[in-house]
């Protein structure tokens, strides 16, 4: 893969993450929570969170698999509440579906789950009866999905040389604040924080400052002032 590929690359099997974040497993985990997240706005079941925390919590090695494993129960049990997979509930059936893959024990399963969070939004159009919306809507949350991974893993061909400096008080308490919150609209102040610590680098402020860019735990500026991996 060249960098033009991953800059054009409109699906996420283009990214080809398999390759181009080999082996990041961390952020494989959170790039799949982040898409389920998504997908969990549209399925609105309040029992889905803690498997998300816990998916989350376990990429970060502040939870054992035996406590994700609880957690995961609930899916089962949600699952033998739906009647059927393509009826009203398909939406909440598509998310469980993601979730299993996101807070599995193995890594490389986690990004499997980004197809199913697309046929999540999918089968909100499927109600309409129009043939193209359900495509419409896979190709929306696909190009949702392959933005949130540029969020997480960067460019891959252009690593950063993040100077330790950086790491100004303020800047790792605005970091923590918004990676433990999920409060990214921390993120332009961070950017000021970092610039008054002497971080020039363009890319790096430019990403936290752009207001279109959606954020999600495991950005990779919030990451490298966090020094996490």
């Amino acid at each position: 893969m060249t960098e033009q590929e991953w800059l054009k690359a409109k699906t996420v099997i283009n990214l080809d993450l398999w390759r181009s974040a080999k082996n990041q497993h961390r952020k494989w985990r959170l790039f799949a929570v982040a898409c389920c997240r998504r997908a969990m706005g549209l399925a609105k079941d309040d029992r889905l969170e803690p498997v998300a925390v816990a998916a989350e919590r376990f990429a970060d090695e502040e939870m054992g698999w035996e406590e994700v494993k609880q957690s995961r129960k609930v899916l089962t049990k949600i699952r033998k509440e739906i009647d059927d997979q393509f009826g009203p509930k398909e939406t909440l059936y598509d998310t469980l579906d993601a979730l299993n893959s996101a807070s599995s024990r193995k890594p490389v399963d986690t990004l499997a789950c980004h197809k199913p969070c697309t046929y999540a939004f999918a089968a909100v159009s499927r109600r309409s009866h129009a043939h193209d919306a359900w495509d419409r809507a896979l190709n929306n949350e696909e190009r949702e999905q392959v933005l949130l991974a540029r969020c997480i893993f960067g460019n891959p061909f252009r690593l950063v040389a993040f100077s330790p400096s950086w790491r100004s008080e303020s800047a790792v308490a605005l970091a923590r604040t918004a990676y433990d919150t999920r409060n990214f609209t921390l993120l332009p102040i961070l950017a000021d924080a970092l610039e008054d610590a002497g971080c020039d680098h363009a890319d790096l402020l430019a990403h936290c400052r752009d207001p279109k860019a959606p954020h999600a735990r495991g950005c990779w500026v919030v990451d490298l002032v966090l020094n996490k991996s």
